[in-house]
């Protein structure tokens, strides 16, 4: 898809395009692309109200002679609601003339262009031995997800997907609960474990204080800790290690987050967005910087 977009956006502005001799490509008055995540928390958006934001705002502006290229049209959302929805946007975009190129998952989608005398359907061909694209469009066929033979290729457990496997056949789920019997964690100490991690909680033996490791100090026996706001080095045998960083947080949790106060993270977080604002401080505090 973005291949389409190039290669089209080169054509209208006067660049040769990597193309064959007699290839022919069309010039649209519109171009318009939703691909990627669009959720936001500042926002309020998940993931499929963040595509049908900028859906809507795509059909308000296309017409006639409008190239209109959506990724994963109706994902993010219940199955069969999202590929009726998908069906819908796309016969909205036909009747208003648009070209349209979409990607799916759904089988119903590739039904409805299977079954649509204006519409056509395409797939990638793929290398299922070597798991590598072949970067070869296949006109008239449409391709296969393969979750469960990728699943097998990133050698993801066989009891997993025998199990997975039967749940997509027949629907006969394990609901057979299972008690769990939690047993106390002793106190490990740096003669069980000598290595540390960033979020890690450690005894401070000399401060008798707790504190977070942050890193290990290369070539030395010490590392950095955060303590009461400040960063210090302690030798490693002067701590010990109380819980893991992976007990205490859960596993997508940012851990950077716990060296930080939540201003510094705002603005940090502004600045990797591209916020304008964030831009014109950085500024302001160079030029004080440069003052002084």
């Amino acid at each position: 898809m973005k291949t389409v977009a190039l290669l089209t956006l080169m054509t209208m502005i006067g660049l040769q395009i990597p193309a064959q001799e007699g290839t022919e490509i069309a010039i649209f008055d519109q171009i318009f692309v939703d691909i990627g995540d669009s959720q936001s928390i500042e926002n309020a958006l998940s993931t499929f109200s963040g595509h049908l934001q900028n859906i809507s705002e795509i059909l308000r502006q296309t017409r006639k002679n409008s190239l209109v290229l959506l990724d994963e049209l109706g994902s993010g959302t219940e199955p069969n609601e999202g590929a009726a929805l998908a069906i819908a946007i796309m016969e909205e975009f036909y009747q208003k003339g648009s070209i349209l190129i979409t990607t799916t998952h759904y089988g119903e989608i590739k039904r409805f262009t299977e079954m649509h005398p204006d519409f056509i359907t395409a797939a990638m061909d793929f290398d299922a031995q070597h798991l590598t694209p072949k970067y070869r469009l296949l006109i008239g066929q449409t391709g296969e997800s393969n979750a469960l033979w990728i699943a097998k290729k990133m050698e993801l457990s066989e009891q997993i997907i025998a199990n997975a496997q039967n749940y997509f056949t027949d629907r006969n789920y394990q609901l057979e609960k299972k008690n769990f019997k939690v047993t106390a964690q002793k106190l490990i100490t740096s003669a069980d474990e000598s290595t540390y991690y960033k979020g890690d909680k450690v005894f401070l033996l000399e401060q008798q204080k707790s504190a977070l490791i942050y890193q290990e100090m290369p070539f030395s026996d010490s590392v950095s800790v955060y303590l009461d706001g400040q960063f210090i080095e302690v030798p490693k045998r002067r701590i010990k290690l109380e819980f893991r960083a992976s007990e205490l947080y859960p596993a997508d949790y940012e851990v950077e987050n716990l060296f930080e106060d939540f201003q510094s993270r705002k603005e940090r977080r502004d600045i990797d967005r591209g916020s304008k604002k964030a831009q014109r401080k950085l500024k302001k505090e160079a030029m004080q910087r440069k003052q002084q």
